[in-house]
């Protein structure tokens, strides 16, 4: 079972993945710059059960050192097409995080894009601020 976990920079993705997993398994920071550039997996077990948490590089990234965001958002969308047409284990849940002093129109565009047009609304989504 996949959860993929996506959000701007410095939303709290690797601190929701530690949270999950009651354990760190994810570096975090507090820095605006964000500290996930790639794609990463981490298998977890959940009351007996195995899920694989993905963190993923942030969707408006700084400028030093980090991905550039229409990169980021392109790698997004080709990791949710390619999870969507597994025959493995597909996604579970999308996990959206997302800061208090987001725009109502930036979380609807978003959700829109990857629930709505990408997952085609099949996929199970939660925001968390």
């Amino acid at each position: 079972r996949n959860i993929v976990i996506f959000g701007k920079t410095s939303s709290g993705k690797s601190s929701i993945i530690n949270t999950i997993a009651q354990k760190q398994l994810v570096k975090t920071s507090n820095s605006a710059h964000g500290c996930t550039s790639t794609t990463q997996r981490y298998p977890v077990e959940i009351s007996g059960q195995q899920f694989v948490l993905i963190d993923t590089a942030g969707l408006c990234m700084g400028t030093a050192n980090t991905v550039p965001a229409a990169k980021a958002e392109k790698k997004l969308k080709s990791l949710l097409h390619e999870l969507m047409s597994s025959k493995l284990n597909g996604i579970s849940l999308l996990v959206y995080c997302m800061n208090s002093m987001i725009a109502p129109s930036t979380l609807v565009k978003a959700y829109d894009k990857f629930y709505s047009r990408i997952c085609q609304k099949k996929v199970p989504i939660v925001v968390v601020i």
